[in-house]
């Protein structure tokens, strides 16, 4: 007798394929493997737990049954497909995940570039301190901000290729990097030369206390920025 009731449970506590199709209402689920079927009936359990309009749960239910149909075909289960019964109803809840999306050029040029411009602060304030006769070597304002923009520019264009090359198997190919590193660097070059030979206020050599407080600023707007356009294609 007692081995006759617990047969009975067993076989309330997991419902075959005929008992699914009675749960879930409306769906057709006499195509679906057994285990396929009992994955729904657990679903559309848990969304209802979770008082999800039926109308969703239907429209949800729908959507899955057609798409196992398809899938169980090649040997797919719903646990393959969709994962855990609880991972998929909080998707159907939430809804699915968005892709991340691509951080704007201009952002990642922008962070870079402030980040160049700190260094070049830091090292300019350096040498300026230890050497006085380098104030002939660093420039001045003018030559610190061009310098740091094309820096900025160059670094987010190595830091977007190496995101495409992760993301979208976008591989650049060797002597292109290379010959494209040589032309950055050639324009850097080139640039500096040019504005560092600007003469007057705009291009005028600063004191080395005044490097450290424009790096300590810039650093706190980067910061600023960074939080603000939620910059996070960097590694600084």
């Amino acid at each position: 007798m007692a081995e006759n009731n617990k047969e009975t449970e067993s076989k309330q506590t997991l419902p075959n394929t005929e008992n699914v199709t009675e749960k879930v209402e409306k769906k057709d689920t006499t195509d679906l493997t057994k285990r396929n079927a009992e994955y729904l009936f657990k679903i559309k359990k848990v969304l209802e737990e979770k008082n999800v309009a039926s109308q969703k749960i239907e429209d949800a239910l729908q959507s899955m049954t057609e798409e196992l149909k398809e899938k169980q075909r090649q040997g797919i289960t719903a646990t393959k497909l969709y994962g855990t019964v609880n991972e998929k109803a909080d998707e159907i809840i939430k809804g699915p995940k968005k892709a991340p999306t691509a951080t704007p050029f201009w952002k990642i040029a922008l962070d870079n570039g402030l980040m160049m411009f700190i260094m070049f602060c830091i090292m300019y304030a350096i040498l300026q301190q230890f050497s006085p006769n380098s104030s002939q070597i660093n420039g001045g304002f003018l030559t610190l901000i061009v310098t740091s923009v094309i820096a900025g520019v160059a670094m987010a264009y190595f830091y977007r290729a190496a995101g495409d090359r992760r993301t979208k198997g976008k591989k650049v190919p060797f002597w292109k990097t290379m010959l494209l590193s040589l032309l950055l660097v050639i324009i850097w070059v080139s640039a500096y030369t040019l504005v560092v030979n600007v003469s007057g206020v705009i291009n005028q050599t600063l004191e080395p206390i005044v490097y450290v407080i424009l790096a300590v600023l810039v650093f706190g707007l980067r910061y600023f920025l960074k939080k603000k356009y939620d910059i996070k294609s960097t590694p600084f």
